[in-house]
């Protein structure tokens, strides 16, 4: 059974127990909605309207427009002419971009995990790419981009470079939303040994850090292959 539809980070924050401070309910509203730019909750162009977001929290308005307000001033939401907050449309050329730096970064993650990944590590990781597979052979485009976001988001989770993970959780959350509204699958199975998430823990086994790089960099290719397509050449005119 797949269970990539409920991703841990947001299972792990409850509204309950989380303290009443004003700060800690904002953060609180920040964490579940870059959650959910990250895992794929939402497309591009897509408002996210105050009260209705709120009650999907459990929270007042005000922590949850302190919450946005603060997704906005990292680029992860821009504010249409009614200042409601919205997911941004990313170009090509934007997403080259945004691809490029997050390649370069976890680059830097993947070096790390080499040096020192657990075999119960890698182990959790072949976990999620087994739900990797299994949406993928379930032809479910949304639950695959899901799943593959997950695998990521968990090996940077197992890095001692935080601070470098945390700058990659800003540029998740603007591939996020490219990858919710992908109406496709990647051309290679996950399945096939060759896959590049399959190559980079035969790597980490080894700790074999050049390979785990370079399959990495094959991941990210095969990644632009499948989205870039999918995206307009430049920005859509809002009316």
């Amino acid at each position: 059974m797949i269970t990539t539809q409920t991703p841990q980070a947001w299972t792990n924050l409850r509204p309950e127990g989380r303290g009443e401070a004003r700060g800690a309910l904002a953060a609180y509203a920040y964490q579940q909605i870059r959650d959910r730019l990250i895992y794929c909750h939402y497309q591009g162009g897509e408002r996210l309207v105050l009260r209705p977001l709120a009650a999907s929290l459990g929270l007042s308005p005000t922590p949850v427009r302190e919450a946005l307000l603060r997704l906005v001033s990292e680029q992860a939401l821009e504010l249409d002419e009614r200042n409601t907050a919205r997911v941004p449309t990313t170009t090509r050329t934007l997403f080259l971009e945004i691809h490029g730096v997050r390649g370069d970064l976890e680059g830097r993650i993947t070096r790390d995990l080499a040096a020192h990944i657990t075999p119960e590590q890698i182990a959790v990781l072949r976990e999620k790419h087994r739900d990797f597979i299994v949406a993928y052979e379930n032809a479910d485009p949304h639950a695959t981009a899901v799943a593959n976001a997950i695998f990521h988001s968990t090996a940077a989770g197992f890095s001692r470079l935080l601070f470098t993970v945390g700058i990659i959780r800003g540029l998740w959350a603007r591939m996020g939303p490219i990858y919710a509204a992908a109406n496709s699958l990647p051309t290679l199975s996950p399945a096939d040994p060759n896959h590049p998430h399959l190559q980079i823990l035969a790597a980490f086994e080894k700790r074999d850090v050049d390979a785990a790089t370079d399959a990495l960099q094959r991941d990210f290719l095969q990644a632009r292959e499948w989205l870039e397509p999918l995206l307009p050449e430049e920005q859509p005119l809002t009316i």
